[in-house]
């Protein structure tokens, strides 16, 4: 039984690692360079800072690829939103699509992490028994 359980956490480790990869191929070949720079700084912040944290790899797995799954969602439509832009504003919006692309994919970095850090702790509060009442 134990190593069911074991080869069921390398199963779903693969499996997110191998999506996460596909969502950064998808990112560089669909959206752009930059979206794809931006889920990199994204894996390599959230597995610095998260992954050395307590709660199980199974469980940070699956965080790291809905963020990927979430980010690259995100870039998608703000892509779209240049594109319209540029068609309706002309040419003086990408200037401000630069500027503003790196604080649209902060606000979606941010809150994603911060949400992750919600769920490992309350994963270890529910190992623990502890309810948190509001």
């Amino acid at each position: 039984m134990k190593e069911d359980r074991l080869r069921m956490k390398w199963l779903v480790f693969v499996f997110s690692m191998g999506g996460i990869a596909s969502c950064l191929l998808l990112s560089f070949l669909l959206i752009n360079e930059e979206s794809t720079v931006m889920l990199v700084v994204f894996n390599l912040l959230f597995a610095s800072l998260i992954f050395p944290l307590d709660g199980t790899s199974t469980r940070k797995a699956y965080l790291l690829l809905m963020g990927n799954f979430i980010g690259l969602f995100w870039n998608y439509l703000f892509s779209l939103l240049a594109y319209v832009g540029i068609f309706y504003l002309g040419e003086y919006f990408k200037a401000l699509y630069i500027i503003l692309s790196p604080f649209a994919n902060l606000v979606w970095i941010v809150s994603f992490w911060s949400m992750s850090l919600a769920n490992l702790s309350n994963s270890k509060n529910r190992k623990l028994g502890i309810t948190v009442d509001n």
